[in-house]
């Protein structure tokens, strides 16, 4: 069974991989001439700094981080 300090380091290590896609993802949007894709790219990086804030909030209560610190 693992630790909960085992499973917030697993969460940090999965974290990585989306801030890379979102990375890339802003990158082609900046670089979109379409509109219509352009639009839809951004609300892509959206949804994964959405998911980059949770993880990062799950991270911080499994290792006793208080909100605001």
């Amino acid at each position: 069974m693992k630790t909960i300090a085992e499973i917030a380091d697993e969460y940090e290590r999965n974290l990585v991989p989306l801030r890379e896609r979102r990375d890339t993802l802003r990158v082609q949007a900046g670089a979109e001439p379409s509109a219509e894709r352009r639009c839809r790219l951004w609300h892509r990086v959206g949804v994964l700094d959405g998911m980059i804030a949770d993880g990062v909030s799950a991270i911080r209560a499994m290792r006793g981080g208080r909100h605001g610190d």
